[in-house]
């Protein structure tokens, strides 16, 4: 996506007109779903839009694609992977297909559709604690280290999630004859806040992502040249919106999958208290891919002498036996292996 990736590999595209754009688009729509035997669908992009970069197509992955990278490459010659998004050159354009799964096939175009706005109201998704994508609306649950460790599916009930986030999905679905009104869609927003969407608002990840991206940098251009200056003042606590994504999306029982994760991750933290790398590290003296064997080493012993999940062993041994249990590891196990 972006209309460079084929250059990496030495092939030249083109930008092209959207007359351009829309020919070769209904020229390849039924070649790739014919190919695959699956949907395809283009990516919508406002009516007034000038030139292309590129082409993205949606293709329902039903699990009996085969190898699509393969298959593209015997069909159009070179291609570019990149994830989940497979690139190649046709009449000297940049095609990019983009695979989904059946589960969000409905929900996954308005995501992709109309570009920035699916970025941009994921920044508003964020405020909330959750995450807007093409998988639909998540809550992200991140465990003891800090790392997120799990998704939880709220809805892929499109005009349920633009209502959550303060959309009017009705207006979304009719389109937009210019980026401006892109951009006017998004500040209409009931909790659009232009300081949110700053760079120096954002993550080093995202920061560095949307410098790059030349719609995200217009609409910071055009908050900023039509002094849009509106706040809206979220909790800093964002697990005080709990209550209310639990009450709006029920079926997603988010209070009973958040309690089994934290019960879940509090096992995790107590077994990582009394059994971590740097507390084999210290009795081994071991270090990187020595270290790791050990630890692998160690786990296997456990299994096979206790029956028991690694873990459950963990929690209910007391640490100097633990650390015993190292010492006697290495030095019967794997010293003699050496």
């Amino acid at each position: 996506m972006g209309g460079k990736a084929m250059a990496l590999h030495g092939v030249q595209t083109e930008r092209k007109t959207t007359e351009e754009h829309l020919r070769i688009q209904a020229e390849l729509i039924p070649i790739i779903a014919s190919m695959f035997n699956t949907e395809v669908k283009g990516v919508k992009f406002y009516h007034t839009k000038k030139d292309h970069g590129d082409c993205d197509l949606l293709i329902l992955n039903h699990g009996k694609l085969g190898n699509i990278q393969q298959k593209l490459k015997d069909r159009f010659g070179i291609i570019h992977n990149n994830g989940a998004v497979v690139s190649f050159e046709y009449d000297k354009y940049q095609i990019d297909i983009i695979p989904q799964p059946t589960r969000n096939w409905e929900c996954c175009s308005d995501f992709f559709d109309y570009d920035p706005s699916g970025n941009l109201m994921g920044k508003i998704a964020h405020k909330f604690g959750l995450k807007y994508g093409f998988e639909g609306l998540v809550y992200p649950f991140r465990g003891f280290s800090g790392r997120e460790v799990a998704d939880i599916v709220l809805s892929k009930d499109s005009k349920n999630i633009f209502t959550f986030l303060g959309f009017d999905y009705d207006r979304y679905i009719q389109g937009f004859d210019t980026l401006e009104e892109i951009y006017e869609y998004i500040i209409n927003s009931t909790y659009f806040d232009s300081k949110n969407f700053q760079f120096d608002e954002l993550n080093h990840i995202d920061r560095k992502r949307n410098k790059k991206r030349a719609t995200y940098n217009g609409f910071l251009e055009y908050i900023n040249a039509n002094n849009i200056s509106r706040s809206y003042k979220f909790e800093k606590n964002k697990e005080e919106y709990i209550p209310v994504i639990d009450a709006t999306f029920q079926d997603a029982n988010l209070n009973t999958k958040l309690s089994e994760l934290k019960a879940s991750d509090e096992k995790h933290r107590l077994a990582a208290e009394k059994f971590n790398g740097n507390i084999v590290m210290t009795i081994t003296g071991l270090k990187d891919s020595e270290l790791g064997k050990m630890i692998v080493l160690f786990k296997e012993h456990i299994i096979f002498m206790t029956g028991m999940e690694f873990k459950d062993f963990i929690i209910a041994t007391p640490e100097s036996e633990i650390k015993e249990l190292i010492q006697k590891v290495y030095t019967d196990k794997y010293l003699k292996n050496l």
